[in-house]
């Protein structure tokens, strides 16, 4: 699982790939079940704590990407 911070350099990078991917739908989904809309460090410090809620919001990113990048 990493640490607390390459957890969080993981979070923002898959938030960045999802605003990258420039799809309305697949970023109302991520702000839902994964990172709220316009993070704050301590968004991304308050999920990266939680390993349960971590590997939630990775699944999530799985599932937003494999729906919305084809």
């Amino acid at each position: 699982m990493g640490t607390k911070e390459q957890r969080i350099e993981l979070l923002k990078g898959m938030n960045q790939y999802i605003i990258d991917l420039g799809d309305e739908e697949a970023y109302g989904a991520w702000f839902c079940f994964g990172v709220p809309d316009e993070p704050i460090e301590e968004d991304y410090e308050f999920i990266a704590e939680d390993v349960e809620h971590w590997a939630f919001v990775c699944a999530m990113f799985g599932q937003i990407v494999k729906r919305y990048c084809r």
